[in-house]
């Protein structure tokens, strides 16, 4: 960093292009399903939607920016970032995280004003109304609840949509009145006829009936605890399994307390999952060259545990999460009742060691890895708790939050 007289600090260019290559370079390892356009943030920024700053500043930046900023910039910027993700999670937040929430934005404006503004005339500008609604966010949130429950992502989409609905320069408020109706129109009968006459509206437009659920060939898992799992529809045949697979499945199958003859072992084998928590989980097929061409979606977060010693020398038991990757998906029967697993290949990270593999190791305090490396395993399918995304930086693998 450059440090003036006046103590304002000045990323070098070269840093910012370099950020702008790593989040360009990251659209291959982030999901579809939670981040659609990664740009060059050098030469695009101006071009960035709602969207786009808000996957920065909830995922990418805090890997892209920790060690480049000072100190209290970063943490000025993780404190907006930690209340903005309290405010969008889906789930809903307690009284807790509002109070959280609180104290992050406080913290974010008493640093702001210090650090940022700095009480000079001349740094006026820099105050400007967005910055003040910030303050607005926690009487909101008590207000109507969940940022989700208000935000204006589709009001945005829907305004940007309108400017091609003008056609016409000498009257374009009556064009647009037109077109915005025939499509508004055109969106309600289409809407009636698919839901209450699906029949009638396939013969009369001559398109296949959309199809509801699961697709077909798909095998539903039910789950003794919590929601149920799904393969979608498998791309070989039910194979024997033999060889490291079998003693793999057979070690896994024990630790289930279930029990199969070798020679009814039989298992089918896919590479989509529906997982619990309703993401769909790729896989990576073995010699697939899928990394150069599609969103990698076969790399997953693990509900894992761990033994540990108490200090009165008793033996203890804690959730941990681990990380690995899926080459597939397989099926086993039993007792006539499917049972899903994950063949997951593990990750490796500078906390490896005999006996503790798949652990993410913590760089400016974010779990990263290494790679992908280890001797593939068999997991219930109901452990994998959510497809991660990666960001690489100097040649590590940041784990982004999800």
């Amino acid at each position: 960093m450059n440090k003036k007289k006046d103590e304002e600090y000045i990323m070098p260019k070269a840093t910012v292009a370099l950020i702008g290559q790593e989040l360009r370079g990251a659209r291959r390892t982030v999901p579809l399903a939670q981040a659609r356009s990664l740009r060059n943030i050098d030469v695009h920024h101006k071009s960035f939607k709602a969207v786009d700053w808000m996957h920065f500043l909830l995922c990418s930046g805090e890997v892209l920016l920790a060690g480049r900023v000072p100190g209290d910039y970063y943490s000025m910027f993780m404190a907006l970032s930690r209340a903005v993700r309290l405010r969008f999670r889906p789930r809903g937040v307690t009284k807790a995280d509002i109070e959280a929430i609180d104290k992050d934005i406080k913290n974010f404006f008493t640093k702001y004003y210090s650090k940022i503004y700095r009480e000079e005339a001349e740094r006026l500008p820099l105050c400007l109304s967005t910055i003040a609604t910030l303050l607005d966010i926690v009487p909101l949130l008590w207000a109507f609840g969940p940022a989700w429950v208000v935000w204006q992502f589709p009001m945005e989409r829907k305004i940007g949509s309108l400017g091609g609905l003008i056609r016409s320069a000498s009257r374009p408020h009556a064009r647009l009145l037109a077109n915005v109706t025939r499509h508004c129109t055109a969106d309600l009968v289409s809407s009636f006829g698919e839901k209450l006459f699906p029949e009638d509206w396939a013969t009369a437009t001559g398109k296949k009936q959309a199809t509801v659920g699961l697709p077909v060939g798909s095998l539903l898992v039910p789950e003794l605890v919590g929601p149920d799992c799904a393969l979608l529809p498998p791309k070989c045949s039910p194979a024997v399994l033999s060889g490291p697979e079998l003693a793999s499945m057979r070690a896994a199958l024990a630790q289930e307390k279930a029990s199969v003859a070798a020679a009814d072992l039989v298992a089918k084998k896919y590479y989509w999952a529906n997982l619990a928590s309703a993401k769909y989980a790729g896989s990576r097929p073995v010699g697939s060259d899928g990394d150069k061409h599609r969103r990698r979606n076969y790399l997953v977060r693990i509900n894992s545990t761990e033994k540990f010693y108490r200090a009165n020398g008793t033996v203890g038991e804690r959730p941990v999460s681990t990380f690995g990757a899926v080459p597939h998906y397989a099926a086993v029967f039993i007792v006539y009742r499917p049972v899903a697993f994950a063949n997951v290949e593990r990750v490796k990270s500078d906390k490896d060691r005999s006996g503790r593999f798949g652990y993410a190791a913590t760089k400016h305090g974010i779990e990263c890895i290494l790679g992908l490396g280890g001797i593939p395993y068999y997991v219930p399918v109901a452990v994998l708790s959510e497809v991660v995304a990666t960001l690489e930086r100097e040649g590590v693998h940041f784990i982004l939050h999800n």
